[in-house]
């Protein structure tokens, strides 16, 4: 009977860890092929992580609350079915027969990736890389390399064919350290900084090397001091690490009162039944396809184009802060966008989000009107350059030119700009360019 190990899958783009928030099995159940045994929580969602095989529940190798890498072993099902990456690593070396046992806990997170690894290559085993050719690497072993400055042609490879695999790149840096040819501890702080996983992760030109990143003091508290469920503490982290690098940005945020009059009336007619959050997110989003300056992305040296619009929604939910995001939502019609902001919308409270939908992003869109907020300062977080708040949509007193006062429908949005990427007269036209198309609604309905 096979001994088949249960990865953490990659389930988004951007996925490098996921949270087990649940287990549905326990060691001794019989399950069937696509049984789902876990519930996994990633970029503050659930997934749930069904079995590749049927068999017996042999061993669960995490507790509910543990944070595991992509491709580590989560669990061990005793199978009569083949298992097809039983011998990948083999540890008495090729043709022995005898499967290497999967990666514990206690191995590290970095070799239960080792299960990843591509085709075999060309490359001797035990050798480095023959004549300048990079030699295969699982990707986890890649990623350490590339952190710490190493070039793999010059590190030998243990796994078969020539594959290099975590604990040779982590003997390698061990070796560097000791020679003193890396810092000790691991990746420059660069790398370290740009580790870091986010809804949209900050590039290294975006780190100041002359100042060094301004740090918060660290709270030191036990496990029973900490508030909240394992999941709610882990939607807390994910979210830290996001607006951690917020600080980096020389950010100011510009305000001012929408007049909604027109499009208040449009929503009675050709844009009836259309959110304002919609209209105001799709006035946003042709803003930034108009203006490649406030799509762009700040790169050390310039504003870097980027060659789509894709626009972050910000929802509130039960377990936190959800950040999916729109791919090119000026390219939708209004109805159509209307219901993927409800959808999306829906789904994110729930929990049941598509991870798809969570990656890199050129704006932010942030409302908080329904809750009865004015005004508010969205931070920006990079690489985007922007960041729009929306404010409680409703009628507020307007004296007019002849001295009468009367009722009008309006809003009072934010802009929040990268002032390495624009100025605070960009901020001031692009506002004018949002109300120019609240009184254009048909821009809008297109």
């Amino acid at each position: 009977m096979a001994q088949i190990p249960l990865t953490m899958p990659k389930m988004s783009m951007t996925m490098e860890e996921g949270t087990i928030t649940e287990w549905q099995v326990a060691v001794g159940d019989r399950i069937a092929k696509g049984d789902v045994v876990a519930v996994v929580m990633t970029d503050k969602v659930d997934m749930e992580v069904e079995s590749p095989a049927a068999g017996l529940v042999e061993e669960l190798l995490h507790g509910e609350g543990d944070v595991v890498p992509v491709g580590g072993h989560i669990a061990l099902i005793a199978s009569e079915e083949e298992d097809l990456l039983g011998d990948l690593f083999d540890g008495g070396g090729e043709g022995s027969g005898t499967s290497a046992a999967p990666a514990r806990p206690e191995q590290g997170a970095g070799d239960a990736a080792d299960s990843l690894a591509p085709p075999p290559a060309a490359a001797p085993s035990g050798s480095p890389g023959a004549d300048g050719i990079m030699p295969p690497a699982v990707p986890l072993a890649r990623k350490l390399a590339k952190d710490h400055g190493l070039d793999l042609r010059g590190i030998t490879p243990t796994g078969p064919h020539g594959t290099v695999r975590v604990k040779d790149v982590k003997e390698a840096i061990a070796a560097a350290e000791a020679a003193g040819q890396v810092p000790s501890g691991g990746a420059s702080p660069a790398a370290r900084s740009s580790a870091a996983p986010s809804a949209a992760s900050s590039t290294p030109e975006q780190s100041s090397p002359s100042a060094p990143a301004p740090t918060a003091p660290v709270v030191e508290a036990d496990a029973d001091e900490l508030l909240g469920t394992a999941r709610e503490r882990r939607t807390r982290q994910l979210t830290a690490q996001a607006m951690a690098s917020t600080s980096l940005i020389p950010q100011f945020t510009a305000y001012r009162t929408m007049d909604l009059s027109t499009a208040a009336r449009a929503r009675t007619g050709v844009l009836k039944g259309i959110s304002w959050t919609t209209l105001l997110l799709r006035a946003y989003a042709l803003l930034l396809r108009g203006n490649e300056q406030l799509n762009g992305s700040w790169a050390g040296e310039g504003v870097k184009r980027n060659p789509t619009v894709d626009v972050v929604l910000a929802v509130d939910t039960p377990g936190g802060l959800l950040v999916p995001v729109l791919r090119e939502p000026d390219l939708m019609s209004v109805r159509a966008l209307d219901a993927e902001v409800r959808r999306i919308g829906a789904s994110a409270k729930s929990g049941t989000v598509d991870p798809s939908l969570f990656g890199p992003a050129t704006g932010t869109v942030s409302n908080l009107g329904g809750m009865g907020v004015d005004r508010f300062n969205a931070l920006i977080t990079p690489p985007q350059a922007t960041a729009l708040s929306i404010g409680a949509v409703g009628f507020a007193p307007v004296v007019e030119a002849d001295g009468t006062v009367t009722g009008r429908m309006s809003c009072e949005i934010g802009l929040s700009i990268d002032h390495r990427v624009a100025d605070g007269a960009d901020a001031a036209r692009a506002l004018q360019e949002i109300q120019d198309l609240l009184d254009d609604p048909l821009r809008l309905a297109l």
